[in-house]
């Protein structure tokens, strides 16, 4: 590009111009394709060359050309000129507070996916091609006595992530807790599963039902939120592989949603169904009755 300040003295002050530069001599060289239109030239001029600069690199071929720049003064026709337009071209660009988000999302996601070869201790889950975390014993244990939970005591347990040691460990458990108990229970500042068997009644007979609930507090990092949502499914396999019944797995993000009436909702069954507290002193709605019929 040592000779690219030439190019000032073959175009005139006020005259448009197109100007084909070759960028190396090699066999396959490639082109610059110039379009000089200085802001002083006649209007007809401008609008000749505007609706030209297309028919005229295509007839001369597309793939010749690396790069078109706009000119409109001569000033624009400098080394330090079409130095500054390649480091424009190279220069990231500008991103909305969506599109940063976003990236900071996929960073997370290549982060969180990235795992060393640990042996055969490391869990694999084939659901969607996930990688599950290991399991810590007493996880593992609490998962699986749900599986042989007494029908009449409802049974909770609370799993969590711990980064450092990427495995899925117990953060409580316990025994004859309500669903509201369950809600008080769970985590408010960061992500967490829940498995909870609750017997209760479903239109007058006595059913258990185990549901999974992954909690996930807005104010949760980035980082957390993707490691979460992609054990779910591993979660849910493992468990059901183990003899586990999940009859429903569900997301919230405040634990204070549970109640009585979103597990039976949750679950597909009627909340008038349910004998809790929760339900008592509801009313089924009445279905108006319609004009009578005409003789």
């Amino acid at each position: 590009m040592h000779d690219f300040e030439r190019i000032q003295t073959y175009v005139e002050d006020n005259v448009p111009a197109y100007l084909l530069v070759r960028l190396d001599t090699t066999p396959t060289s490639e082109w610059l394709a110039i379009s000089y239109v200085p802001d002083t030239a006649k209007v007809r001029d401008k609008m000749l060359y505007a609706s030209t600069q297309s028919a005229l690199k295509k007839a001369l071929g597309d793939s010749r050309f690396k790069d078109s720049i706009f000119a409109t003064s001569k000033d624009d026709l400098t080394p330090d000129s079409y130095a500054a337009h390649l480091q424009h071209m190279a220069a990231p660009k500008p991103r909305s507070a969506r599109e940063a988000e976003m990236e900071n999302i996929r960073m997370a996601e290549r982060e969180a996916g990235t795992n060393t070869y640990e042996g055969m201790r490391v869990k694999r889950s084939h659901v969607a091609g996930a990688m599950g975390l290991k399991w810590a014993q007493d996880a593992e244990d609490a998962v699986k006595s749900l599986k042989d939970a007494d029908s009449s005591e409802s049974s909770f347990v609370l799993l969590s992530v711990d980064p450092e040691a990427e495995e899925l460990i117990l953060a409580k458990t316990s025994k004859g807790v309500t669903p509201k108990e369950v809600a008080s229970s769970i985590f408010t500042d960061a992500p967490s599963f829940t498995l909870y068997s609750w017997p209760h009644l479903n239109n007058g007979e006595e059913t258990t039902s185990v549901v999974l609930i992954y909690t996930c507090p807005p104010t949760s990092l980035i980082k957390q939120k993707m490691v979460y949502s992609a054990q779910v499914n591993m979660l849910v396999h493992t468990a059901k592989g183990w003899g586990v019944p999940i009859a429903r797995r569900t997301e919230i993000s405040d634990p204070q949603e549970i109640n009585d009436e979103f597990l039976m909702q949750e679950l597909g069954h009627s909340p008038e169904a349910s004998s809790t507290s929760a339900s008592a002193g509801r009313t089924a709605f009445a279905k108006p009755r319609g004009p009578p019929r005409r003789k």
